[in-house]
């Protein structure tokens, strides 16, 4: 299953980025998207940045999110 998650972008330099959920920071290859900014949420896929999305909808499916791994039986990978 693949599974593309919202995160906000921390820094940009280039094509490359650093993105940010939950306290943890990654590398994201932004060249897909044009003139991406820190502060914006964009869903990530395998190191890529696919799309933009607005702060609320961003928020909204991080919380769904959230209460799926609660809802997993064991508590999830996060337990």
């Amino acid at each position: 299953m693949c599974l593309a998650v919202p995160m906000r972008v921390v820094s940009v330099e280039g094509a490359l980025g650093t993105v940010e959920l939950g306290g943890v920071q990654q590398p994201v290859n932004l060249s897909l998207l044009a003139d991406v900014k820190p502060g914006e949420y964009v869903i990530v896929h395998a190191g890529f940045a696919l799309e933009r999305l607005d702060e609320t909808e961003a928020r909204r499916t991080i919380e769904l999110i959230k209460q799926l791994d609660a809802d997993v039986p064991g508590g999830g990978p996060s337990a």
